[in-house]
């Protein structure tokens, strides 16, 4: 079947189709300025998306333009999220703002499209479906009798009008849920998830590629009523060991890109991540489970003089090695309830001169069983260890 769209020559029941769920950071919020601004074009010819207006395109950015969705959740949730003084805005005023403020918009999925039709040299097909500031209660599969009128609903409607081969699912997600109470249980509410979206698809292998949280960025006048750094821990926690216990699911990391406030990938970051997202969903594909760095074990290292010593960071999936080889940042010693720890100092990390896959963190004094090494951690470390992919 041909798309209904005639200015498109694409064979809708053959193309490999991607659905983009989660919320802002899926949504897209990139500034589109900086898309040219890094090599990358607004669209390619290759990736066609299932637009919010529910017809076959070729994808150009925004990819979620939500006030034209032909589900009415979109409008909905952001009809309640935007104060209007005029009372409730209608949706032609919202597209006609949108249009106006049309500077960000920029997200992960064309990157993530064109990378995998460089891969398999299919085209690719995109379902927009995600929402800006959305919890996953808010995406509950128990929503699902609601129809267009829920997250779930609409996902589900939009997988089954778009047509095509469902490959995967990209979730990028947890931001809101880093509070206490849905924190501690994210993992288990987001295994249901995926079990209910692989049975009401038929697809009990459904591949499903998690972004692991990014940075956020607060002043201390927000701490007390923002997000708070011990939940955010625990959401990434869940996001990082969900292949543990998932199948056929893969997880990529945010931590070392940049924001372009205080929360939003920008859009250098978000084109780097839609290709980490197309490496390990092929990777799902070929059934490897090396397709991106993962920690295999933490093991101490030879001691060292004056009482220093060394721990040995070891990870499966490392392409080439580590860079950068020396002065690796974002490693801090804890103690078991996730402190930093009192009585010791991390000196130094950087990768093995003899085996530039390992990485090598000094600490003063020699690592015993009070510490534990932490990559990662807080609300916006800086972290910089990425392999040669």
């Amino acid at each position: 079947m041909l798309s209904e769209n005639t200015d498109l020559n694409v064979d809708i029941e053959n193309l490999d189709v991607w659905v983009l769920a989660g919320q802002s950071n899926m949504q897209g919020c990139g500034l589109l300025r900086d898309e040219t601004l890094c090599n990358a074009s607004p669209s390619d010819e290759r990736v066609f998306n299932f637009s919010m207006a529910g017809n076959w395109q070729i994808a150009t950015e925004p990819l979620h333009p939500l006030w034209e969705s032909y589900t009415p959740v979109h409008p909905d949730l952001q009809r309640g999220g935007v104060a209007w003084e005029n009372g409730t805005p209608t949706n032609q005023e919202f597209a006609a703002q949108e249009r106006e403020n049309g500077v960000a918009g920029a997200g992960l999925g064309i990157s993530f499209g064109a990378a995998m039709a460089d891969a398999t040299g299919k085209p690719i097909g995109l379902i927009s479906a995600a929402h800006g500031g959305t919890s996953l209660n808010q995406w509950s599969e128990t929503l699902k009798s609601e129809g267009g009128k829920s997250l779930y609903g609409s996902l589900l409607g939009r997988i089954q009008k778009a047509g095509g081969k469902l490959r995967g699912v990209l979730w990028y997600q947890g931001e809101s849920d880093c509070f206490p109470g849905d924190d501690t249980t994210y993992a288990e509410r987001f295994e249901r998830w995926v079990a209910a979206l692989r049975s009401d698809t038929n697809q009990p292998d459904l591949p499903v590629v998690v972004v692991q949280l990014g940075r956020v960025v607060q002043s201390l006048a927000d701490t007390a009523t923002g997000w708070g750094e011990k939940s955010w821990d625990i959401v990434r926690a869940a996001q990082r060991t969900l292949p543990d216990y998932v199948p056929n699911t893969g997880v990529v990391s945010a931590i070392d890109l940049g924001i372009c406030d205080t929360i939003h990938i920008d859009t250098p970051g978000l084109i780097r991540l839609g290709k980490r997202m197309a490496r390990v969903a092929l990777g799902i594909q070929n059934g490897s489970t090396h397709a991106a760095p993962r920690l295999a074990k933490i093991e101490k290292g030879p001691d060292q003089p004056n009482g220093f010593g060394m721990a040995r960071v070891l990870c499966d999936g490392v392409t080439g090695g580590w860079n950068p080889k020396t002065h690796i940042s974002g490693f801090s010693i804890r103690d078991a309830q996730g402190n930093l720890h009192q009585t010791s100092i991390l000196i130094e990390a950087n990768a093995d001169a003899r085996d530039p896959k390992v990485i090598n963190v000094i600490v003063h004094p020699s690592p015993d069983e009070t510490m534990f090494l932490a990559y990662g951690l807080s609300l916006s470390p800086i972290c910089n260890a990425v392999d040669e992919a």
